[in-house]
């Protein structure tokens, strides 16, 4: 009986130990952490992350621009727009090509005047109002034939004179043969060109103008471009080795004036030229 006692008892604790052991494992396993994919920090493909985490968008701004929206930089090679015609361009200065450019220059207008051209001879400015006023009551020269050998004392000086001062010329024009009194003016007309060099002489035989003086005037003729600083009957504008040998590109018209400035008598004046 004593064996069948102990039996029951060792019954009796297995089977305690039984029953205690399922709550064991329920209690232990209620402490142990479930698997959570946001614990991890990552977040499934396709899936936006939520608001406030890094890179997310704000809220109510789309995560990337419609298709054709204008991004703040242009892309590489991207070519800045010409402005339209008659607006400067960005950063430039009404008027000017570019930023810190000077004007253009400015052509002038057409018909506008042209800027007389320089002394062809030595002048004497303080000459030129007394020329101007003798002028006005000037005659108009005499004009002959130039070049021909004349039958009197002045034609035949003059051309042993030009043979002196202008060396290789020939005469040009008319001559011009005029008789004037002391104080006297008489004018002539001449056109001078480029390509060809200038000499203009004058002669008075001896008795007549003692004094006799050449002034060349350019348009609008009251400009002086060459006159005889000399004081006696032969006077020469443009005289060899410095003859006047105009630059301008087209024709010009001169006025030249002839003074009897001391005697009186016959004179003569012709315009003398060669190539270049």
């Amino acid at each position: 009986m004593g064996d069948n006692r102990k039996v029951r008892v060792w019954s009796l604790v297995a089977l305690g130990v039984a029953s205690v052991a399922p709550l064991g494992a329920a209690c232990g396993g209620s402490n142990s952490q479930p698997a959570n994919t946001a614990a991890t920090g990552t977040v499934g493909m396709g899936q936006p992350p939520p608001p406030g985490y890094p890179g997310a968008a704000p809220p109510g701004y789309p995560g990337a621009p419609p298709p054709g929206y204008a991004t703040a930089a242009p892309p590489p090679g991207y070519a800045q727009p010409a402005p339209q015609p008659g607006y400067p361009a960005p950063g430039a200065q009404p008027g000017y090509g570019s930023p810190g450019a000077p004007p253009a220059a400015t052509a002038p207008a057409p018909g506008g005047s042209q800027t007389p051209p320089g002394p062809l001879a030595p002048i004497d400015p303080n000459s030129l109002q007394g020329i101007l006023q003798g002028i006005q009551t000037a005659v108009q020269g005499t004009m002959a034939p130039g070049g021909a050998i004349g039958a009197d004392v002045t034609d035949a000086g003059l051309k042993l004179h030009a043979a002196r001062v202008a060396p290789g010329m020939t005469a040009e024009g008319d001559e011009l043969k005029q008789n004037l009194g002391e104080g006297q003016h008489a004018v002539m007309m001449m056109t001078l060109q480029a390509g060809k060099c200038y000499s203009i002489v004058g002669f008075s035989a001896p008795g007549a103008v003692k004094d006799l003086d050449l002034n060349l005037l350019s348009l609008p003729f009251n400009l002086l471009a060459g006159q005889d600083l000399t004081h006696n009957n032969t006077p020469t504008l443009g005289a060899a080795p410095n003859p006047m040998c105009p630059v301008t590109p087209f024709p010009l018209q001169y006025k030249l004036d002839v003074l009897a400035k001391s005697g009186s008598g016959q004179v003569a004046v012709q315009l003398y030229s060669k190539n270049k």
